[in-house]
């Protein structure tokens, strides 16, 4: 694979996220502007309620990432009252870092039974091409990017990918929380 197809993909996948992160972001001041949201009893209900918002993030981390990590800097920063930010930012970071480490092994110990058959016919197929064309460095593009983190970890546990390996390329999820989390915290400040 030459190396320019490789940084293509990339940068493609790196504009869809900091679009979609523009988007959201844009979307945020809207409403921090023009939404009262300090006086929205339900959203302040929940929004105080971190058990329940950290464990809808794990089912979300853990199920292919359904909810974007950046809502949930939103919330902490908008809803969550008497909260520190960083302290929700790394925490945000280490639970993504740990749900990809466990589908890593999901996919490493039980790629043969029923459960895994079903989710690599229906989610994980698609990406095998891109494993195959891209290797370790998709789990990369993949940490940094929208492109689905914890599936790609439970494929590339499926085929027994070196763990040091993939220990040391999954660290770049945590710098990806650090630049997210910096931008929605800047993002705050308009």
């Amino acid at each position: 694979m030459p190396q320019k197809g490789k940084y293509n993909f990339l940068f493609r996948n790196l504009l869809k996220g900091l679009g979609w992160l523009l988007a959201l972001i844009l979307l945020f001041i809207y409403a921090k502007n023009n939404l009262d949201i300090s006086s929205n009893e339900a959203l302040l209900h929940y929004g105080n309620r971190p058990l329940m918002v950290f464990g809808i993030y794990v089912i979300s981390e853990v199920v292919m990432g359904i909810i974007p990590p950046e809502f949930f800097m939103i919330w902490s920063l908008e809803l969550a009252q008497y909260r520190n930010y960083v302290v929700d930012v790394t925490l945000l970071a280490v639970i993504s870092y740990a749900a990809g480490t466990l589908t890593y092994f999901f996919g490493r110990y039980f790629n043969s039974t029923v459960i895994y058959r079903y989710l690599r016919k229906k989610y994980l197929r698609r990406y095998e091409r891109l494993f195959n064309e891209y290797g370790g460095f998709l789990l990369f593009v993949a940490a940094i990017t929208p492109v689905p983190y914890s599936a790609i970890c439970m494929l590339v546990g499926s085929v027994r990918y070196p763990m040091r390996k993939f220990f040391l390329i999954t660290l770049s999820r945590l710098l990806r929380f650090a630049v997210y989390g910096y931008l929605v915290w800047q993002a705050s400040l308009f």
